[in-house]
């Protein structure tokens, strides 16, 4: 493989991994703003008694985890309203806005209880953390997927459940890149492999079994570079954040270059395969005429000696 069709295939797709990781990307900003706010949050309750630190706490880690599960097509917010009944915490559609559902949080399960036995908080959903002692009898409560005791340590070292949240969602989006990356990888080196020992197959160079078993194993190397190469290049706006302008400019042209080499070689293979045929008929043509211009001469210089 050329070092530069190579290098061009490779920009390629880390261009459309970037382009098509956007939610990905969403998910990981929203839990900053998220950890931010939670990080704030706290400082304010530094001299708030303990239960009202969890409270908060539980709130901030159970909208990071839910973001984090929910992916990039709805944004989970921590409203902060201290309004009668107000919901905590709202999921919206990303794109169109609508509300998807409100929640309010009560830190035990025997909170939980009441509140959804009392019906005031209307439609929202009434959560509480999993895995606590005593934990919930009523149905319409919903146990969070965070721990009772991840909530205890979260409110005494918030910045610490913030990093592990921001470290989940960076390889998250990191592997969605790698496998949005293998996929396109895969399919451009199937594309190609098979186009041209096909090509091969027709010219009578190669048995067809000989040339599925080459496209797959060309087919597994694209995958396994288009991986490599798009997480290398997603792992960058994950742990850099401030550089995602930079890339959004960069990775245009970088998919707009690979697309062109594509296309060249594409034409190069089929080319190559136009001029190959062109020179066997020449060969055959040749091969005739020798053999006519022969056998002419051969009876030539028969009729001559006889």
């Amino acid at each position: 493989m050329d070092d530069q069709q190579s290098i061009s295939r490779s920009g390629l797709f880390m261009g459309t991994s970037f382009h098509l990781n956007r939610n990905a990307r969403f998910v990981s900003q929203n839990i900053r703003d998220l950890g931010g706010k939670f990080q704030i949050k706290m400082m304010e309750q530094t001299n708030a008694p303990i239960p009202c630190r969890e409270g908060f706490a539980f709130e901030y880690l159970d909208a990071m985890d839910q973001q984090l599960h929910w992916g990039g097509e709805v944004q989970v917010d921590v409203l902060g309203v201290n309004g009668k009944n107000s919901p905590d915490i709202q999921i919206r559609d990303r794109f169109s806005g609508k509300l998807i559902r409100e929640q309010q949080h009560k830190r035990s399960a025997g909170l939980a209880d009441n509140a959804a036995k009392s019906g005031r908080y209307g439609d929202q959903n009434i959560r509480t953390p999993k895995q606590q002692a005593q934990p919930s009898k009523n149905p319409k409560v919903q146990e969070s997927n965070v721990s009772a005791k991840q909530v205890s340590e979260g409110a005494k070292r918030p910045l610490k459940a913030i990093r592990e949240y921001q470290v989940k969602s960076a390889i998250a989006e990191i592997g969605h890149a790698a496998a949005t990356g293998a996929i396109a990888g895969g399919t451009v080196a199937v594309l190609l492999s098979g186009l041209t020992h096909l090509l091969a197959v027709e010219r009578g160079e190669m048995e067809l079994d000989q040339a599925i078993i080459a496209t797959f194993l060309n087919g597994l190397e694209g995958a396994l570079t288009g991986g490599a190469s798009s997480a290398a290049f997603a792992s960058i706006p994950a742990f850099f954040p401030a550089l995602i302008p930079v890339l959004q400019i960069v990775s245009a042209p970088l998919i707009v270059l690979g697309a062109y080499q594509l296309v060249t070689q594409i034409g190069q293979i089929l080319d190559h395969h136009s001029f190959t045929q062109r020179n066997v008929a020449l060969q055959t043509v040749h091969h005739q005429e020798s053999k006519f211009f022969k056998v002419r001469t051969q009876r030539v210089a028969n009729y001559l000696l006889s």
